[in-house]
């Protein structure tokens, strides 16, 4: 989709669909003007509809040859009326009061999301090619405008290339045109990023929703050597040999029972100037029935998801470039299948990281937390200033916090509150765990160094304290995001299926630097 500024008058734009976005003095400025040129009848139409002008309400008006565009749709979005509350959203997001905080609430991503959401379904109603969006005075500022094209990019994603007939064959938005007084650089920037970020998470989409028959170890390999080509990175791709010559035993601990050969990767982004160096590693199991700790049908059905952790690192890593961001970025993915094989490891079997560390191997379903031990050992040994995990690693974090937000743990308070603010300026949720010492215990072994499971309580901790003993004492946080990466129901320019989440909050902290 084309996105543009345009300096004309909204009531000018040949468009199918004109959006005007207001809140509760809907009367006032650019409306006024639409309103006089259909004679009153848009005021008239929206009084008897008893809009008011909260996020989510929406009257469509059909202009009947009055102005070039056939429909104007005006859009709430005043945070102190909010026409429904999901149980997902926190009490200080459901309804900002006006006043001091009405200016948060007016930036909360929220707001911009659903003004989106509702340009792709009613676009899609309309059979709409080309729309074009007017935001109320003082409010069409960079942040917004990143928000309300990110959502409708991310709104109109759709998986469909295996259906032999597509569900969407209605057209979707070709060409957004958004109406300013001035076409400021500073928009325009806007207007890139988002086009970036959002294709970023609909790469990681894409790479999740796709079966594992065709996202192998190898097939993320040679994407990853792809990224590289065109964001101009450094790439290390070991195969299995290579693997094995590392001391990585962890990561071939859980491949020796697949038919799939194991890949780990290394991307490199440095560019000049470079203050800092985070490392990046995703978990990137492209098939998990759980190796001789079977997981049952159910569980089983939408496991290609595990590798969604090494989705998101290789997205982020696919604009890292694009996005000029400052610092040096180091992506690590640990990519196998975990499968029951005749080789298959076997509970009670002990591998040993490549950082020394022997590890007792008690549930082979537990293997994502064994194949990050390897990465995040490489990851620490290059000494980078902090380490961000991304990982689909327990079970136990969708019973804690269930479908909408995704939980956080780490070594340093302030790279996790930057994360959980990152998360937040985008729309998605991260939560923050604890990672208590009176728990270390339950990892303890009897033969070996530590051992994979705990006792069986507080899963999603007890994952956390595994992975920190393999980062030293660099800063360091874990997302364990196994209740976000796919939705089962669609929601803001989220449709049903993969998320994309972790993409976005990662381009917007390391953006921050």
């Amino acid at each position: 989709m084309k996105i543009a500024l345009d300096a004309k008058k909204p009531g000018d734009a040949a468009v199918d669909v004109l959006v005007v976005a207001t809140e509760r003095n809907w009367k006032a400025g650019v409306f006024a003007v639409l309103d006089a040129r259909v004679g009153g009848k848009l005021s008239a139409e929206i009084e008897r509809q008893g809009f008011k002008a909260g996020v989510g309400e929406a009257v469509l008006f059909q202009t009947h040859g009055m102005l070039p565009a056939p429909y104007i749709l005006v859009v709430g979005i005043d945070a102190g009326r909010v026409r429904r509350s999901g149980p997902d959203e926190p009490p200080s997001r459901r309804a900002a009061p006006s006043g001091s905080t009405a200016e948060s609430a007016r930036s909360a991503p929220r707001t911009w999301y659903k003004l989106a959401q509702l340009v792709v379904t009613r676009g899609r109603e309309l059979k709409a090619t080309r729309a074009a969006i007017v935001l109320p005075d003082g409010h069409c500022s960079p942040h917004a405008l990143e928000m309300v094209c990110e959502g409708i990019l991310l709104g109109q994603y759709v998986f469909e290339r295996l259906k032999s007939i597509p569900v969407h064959r209605t057209p979707a938005l070709q060409h957004l045109q958004i109406m300013v007084d001035r076409p400021a650089p500073a928009l325009r920037d806007a207007i890139a990023r988002a086009e970036r970020s959002a294709a970023a998470t609909c790469y990681a989409r894409d790479l999740i929703n796709t079966p594992a028959a065709v996202v192998t170890p190898s097939y993320l390999a040679e994407e990853a050597r792809r990224v590289a080509r065109q964001q101009r990175l450094r790439a290390r791709i070991l195969d299995a040999a290579a693997i094995k010559r590392a001391g990585m035993g962890a990561l071939l601990g859980v491949a020796q029972g697949s038919a799939q050969p194991p890949r780990f990767i290394e991307l490199i982004y440095k560019p000049s100037g470079a203050r800092h160096c985070v490392a990046l590693a995703g978990k990137g199991i492209t098939f998990d029935s759980g190796g001789l700790s079977l997981k049952n049908a159910d569980a089983m059905a939408s496991q290609k998801r595990d590798m969604a952790g090494g989705a998101a690192v290789l997205a982020v890593m696919s604009v890292v470039r694009d996005l000029a961001i400052p610092v040096e970025v180091r992506a690590y993915i640990p990519s196998t299948e975990n499968m029951p094989g005749g080789r298959a490891i076997k509970p009670g079997d002990v591998v040993r990281a490549c950082n020394g560390t022997t590890i007792e191997v008690l549930n082979t379903d537990a293997e994502g937390r064994l194949v990050l031990a390897d990465a995040l050992a490489v990851a620490a040994a290059a000494r980078p200033d902090l380490i961000i995990d991304l990982a689909t690693l327990t079970a136990a974090v969708r019973t804690a916090l269930g479908t909408r937000y995704a939980a956080i743990m780490g070594t340093d308070a302030a790279l996790v509150q930057a994360l959980i603010r990152a998360a937040g300026e985008c729309g998605e949720h991260l939560w923050e765990l604890p990672l208590v010492p009176e728990y270390r215990g339950d990892i303890d072994s009897t033969v070996a160094d530590i051992k994979n499971i705990g006792e069986g309580s507080a899963g999603t901790i007890i994952g956390g304290l595994f992975l920190r003993e393999f980062v030293g004492k660099i800063p360091w946080a874990h997302i364990d995001f196994s209740s976000t990466v796919v939705a089962d129901k669609p929601f803001d320019c989220h449709p049903r299926g993969a998320t994309g989440f972790g993409v976005r909050p990662l381009l917007r902290y390391l953006r921050s630097f």
